[in-house]
Formats: C-alpha cells, structure tokens, sequence
C-alpha cells in the first residue's frame, strides 16, 4: 500500500485508541493496512487466515520437445526474467516445454492469483448454469441477493456482473481505507462490503472494472449451490482439472472468501485452468465447462469490446478512458484471450496455436503483453 495509507491507518489506529472497544472488530484491518507487504505477490506468508482447497497430488504435466526455436525461448525468458518474474511456463499442445523460475520461487511455491481468480469464478457460474443451481445469466442478480430487490440494483443480472456492466459504483482507490477495493480485500467483512456498494448508473451501460462485480458473483453462487465457494470450486473444478492443493485468503476465520482476488495456486495450475479454456471446457474427454459457455465468456460484451465473461480478450494498444495501453501492437493470435491479475499476472491463451502461457511475479515498471505471446507465434510461423 501507499505510503499515504499506512499513515492513514495510524491516524485510525491513535482514534480507535481514544474511542475504546466499540470498534473492536476494526483492529485485523488497521493491521493489515499497516502492514501490507511490498510484494503482495509473493509474500504468501502475511496472509491469514487461509482455507485449504483439496487437490489431486501426483498427476504431472507431461514434457516433451517443442518446434518452438531456443532462440524464441530465450527471448521470453530475458524478457520475463528482467521484469521481476518469478515462474514462466509456456505449454505447446498439450505439453510443457518450457518452466523457469526466479526470485526464490520454484514449482511447488504459491503466489497470490490477484484477479486470475475473477476467470476460474466465471467458469463456475457456466459450471452452476449447466447443474441447474442457476437458471441462466440473464436471471436477476436479485433473484439470489434479496437484499438487492428493493431499490435500482434490482435490474442487474448476472451477465452484468460478469462483463463489469453493472453499474455499481465504481470507487477503487487503494489509498482511500474507506474505498470499496480497500474494504473488500482488506477488511473483515468481504460480503457486507459488498452488498452495500450502489448503483450508480443504469446497468449495461457503460464499463466499468469493479471488484464489486465478483465478489457479489461469488456470493450468488453459494447461495444458488449451497456451497461455500471453496467447496464448490474443489469439487467442481480445481479437483477435475487435476490441479494440486491451493488456498484461499478469507476475510477472517471461518469467514468469507474473496473470489475476486486471493486464489493462492502453484504456476503449473494456472497452466492447467489455461489448458481448460484452450479446449473449450475439456479435461481429457471430459466436458467439465460447457463449451457455450466457453464461447461465451471470450466473446465481446456489447459495451467493452476487450472483455468477455471475467477474462480480457485483446491488448490495448492505444491510452482509452480509464486505462492505459497494455501492448505495443495487436496480438497476432485473433483468438487469443488472457487472464489477468494485478501486478501482471498473466495466463495467456492461443487456441489457434495451442500455446497456454503462465506468468507470476511481482509488478514491474514496464510490461508488454504483446511481446511473450508474439514472440511465440512468430516462431511458429518462421517455422511452417
């Protein structure tokens, strides 16, 4: 966190002081803003308390060579390793053909997921859908969240949330203790943080990257399932997929999860939710996501054409309103679709290539997200 935040929060702790135990329960969230580690990444240690999500041990992707050129290898490498990575892999049809590490990192480390986590959510609401705990993505967020039918919150559905076209208030700034990003990932209480976020303009009209958005999907989904979301996400997925033992950051002992962050998970897991998406909801022969679904979430919503269902569908290369250019040029991929989380968290896909891409690390100063990805179709292409 900012310098301005901590001291903030000393400001809040002296009043707390002076006020007495009214406020008790505010004592786990000073601490976390006075404390919150310059490599939030990385430093899985600070965040407590966790709950552990069963996995499948034992089950390795398979290597092989690969007809991508050492030297388009090396170039990504470099790349990446310069910009405070800590694991690269990069999986060519089906395979792992190339897993580095740095930092300290190895393959059995966990890092924070950051946002990757708001694509593993939307494939739980396609896996919710199919099961019939929720009837479809046009049903009213209402429907599932009473306390949301009674004033303009009422008319958001589930689609969107999902394409961050709700309408809720958009107010995430990271150095204000009273935003609504800074009371949902830091304080003790994700899920009323997020219920009383508002409306603040009529849905589907305009876009706008809330963590609001999926913090209110993840409550629909237990409610609609009767599951706490990692239960359903264990059983569901993480389990099918064959990924190994991860775990979730709660906002306090037995209390929520934060389905829009803080899924802790080795890098050769994100290799195998990338691998998913790749083959339209496949796990060998099993169609564990639908495939519409698939389709669904990588197709552009109507408002933002670079976002799908919880998952980014090209690289800006130009400054928009809001954001800044991600890439500077297009992805040579036309189908190619990524996951991203803060810090430049990345799970690239390119089905066309069958290239999944999987990097974690810290936040650099700069980062190109056209350079690993076009690098490798380049070679690919200088090779047929």
């Amino acid at each position: 966190m900012k310098k301005a935040l901590k001291i903030l929060a000393g400001v809040l702790a002296l009043t707390a002081i002076a006020v007495g135990g009214g406020i008790a329960w505010h004592w786990s969230f000073i601490q976390r803003m006075l404390t919150y580690p310059e490599d939030p990444v990385t430093s899985v240690d600070w965040y407590t308390p966790m709950a552990t999500i069963p996995g499948v041990e034992g089950q390795s992707i398979p290597r092989a060579k690969t007809q991508l050129s050492p030297a388009a290898l090396e170039k990504i490498e470099r790349y990446a390793q310069e910009r405070k990575t800590s694991a690269l892999l990069v999986m060519h049809q089906g395979q792992l053909v190339l897993e580095k590490y740095w930092r300290g990192h190895d393959r059995d480390a966990y890092t924070n997921s950051m946002s990757l986590a708001k694509t593993v959510l939307s494939l739980l609401i396609g896996i919710a859908i199919a099961e019939g705990n929720i009837q479809s993505e046009h049903d009213p967020v209402a429907q599932y969240i009473p306390e949301w039918a009674n004033d303009d919150r009422a008319h958001i559905t589930i689609e969107d949330l999902l394409t961050m076209q709700s309408g809720l208030r958009d107010y995430e700034i990271t150095d204000d203790p009273f935003s609504d990003i800074v009371q949902m990932y830091l304080g003790t209480d994700a899920k009323a943080a997020a219920l009383q976020v508002p409306a603040q303009t009529p849905p589907g009209q305009t876009f706008a990257y809330t963590n609001a958005n999926s913090q209110i999907l993840g409550l629909v989904l237990e409610r609609a399932t009767g599951q706490q979301f990692g239960q359903y996400l264990a059983t569901k997925l993480w389990q099918p997929i064959g990924a190994q033992e991860a775990q979730l950051w709660l906002d306090r002992p037995d209390g929520n999860a934060k389905p829009f962050c803080c899924l802790f998970a080795r890098s050769q897991d994100w290799l195998r939710v990338g691998q998913l998406l790749l083959k339209t909801g496949k796990v060998d022969q099993q169609q564990l996501v639908p495939a519409s679904w698939i389709n669904k979430m990588v197709t552009p919503s109507g408002v933002e054409p670079v976002y799908g269902y919880h998952v980014w569908l090209k690289a800006r290369t130009q400054d928009g309103p809001g954001y800044k250019k991600r890439a500077t040029e297009p992805f040579l991929a036309d189908d190619m679709f990524y996951l991203d989380g803060w810090g430049q968290q990345r799970v690239y896909v390119m089905p066309s290539h069958e290239l999944v891409v999987v990097r974690v690390g810290e936040r650099p100063k700069a980062w190109d997200d056209a350079v690993i990805p076009n690098t490798l179709i380049r070679d690919l292409q200088s090779a047929d």
